[in-house]
């Protein structure tokens, strides 16, 4: 009987080692699993942030060049000569600045994509340019011509503002 006693514990204690082994075990990979998924839902909110404010940089500075765009009404209220063409001139020179600010924000929202919002970026940025051009061939003369182009310009690139903010707007969508 003794001898049995021996075998039985030295087999029940054989098997809570074992036991405690393969707990062992699965406690380490369940936390180092956990870390991975805490790691990447960080990385993924770190990431959204930036895109978010990537975003905003870009549609806060689309904003501002709009602004400069809409304050042409100050021109066409200004009398004719040189106090007309004093205004068109400070309309290019804020209007040069907030164009750099569409540039260098657009250049972000590139880099942080997804490709779909950066497209728009891009397309943004591009209607700027062109409505900023725009601005610049408007004289102190007759230009009603140059102005309509310059209204259409203007209302494509408000367009191209509303698309970027709803594709940008998706790509933050978590729900």
């Amino acid at each position: 009987m003794g001898d049995s006693n021996w075998w039985i514990g030295l087999i029940t204690g054989a098997t809570a080692v074992v036991a405690s082994w393969v707990a062992g075990r699965g406690a380490t990979r369940s936390a180092r699993v956990q870390a991975e998924v805490t790691a990447h839902a960080a990385q993924v909110a770190e990431a959204r942030s930036r895109r978010r404010d990537a975003y905003r940089e870009m549609s806060a500075a689309a904003h501002g060049l709009s602004e400069v765009f809409w304050r042409i009404e100050e021109a066409d209220a200004a009398p004719p000569g040189e106090p007309r063409a004093a205004v068109l001139a400070q309309l290019r020179a804020d209007g040069r600045a907030a164009l750099n600010e569409v540039t260098r924000a657009s250049r972000e929202v590139v880099l942080e994509g997804p490709a779909p919002v950066a497209g728009a970026a891009q397309t943004l940025r591009l209607r700027a340019i062109t409505t900023s051009r725009l601005l610049t061939r408007l004289t102190t003369g007759d230009e009603d011509a140059e102005r309509a182009r310059f209204d259409a310009a203007y209302r494509d690139f408000r367009e191209e503002h509303l698309t970027f903010l709803e594709l940008a707007r998706a790509a933050l969508d978590v729900g």
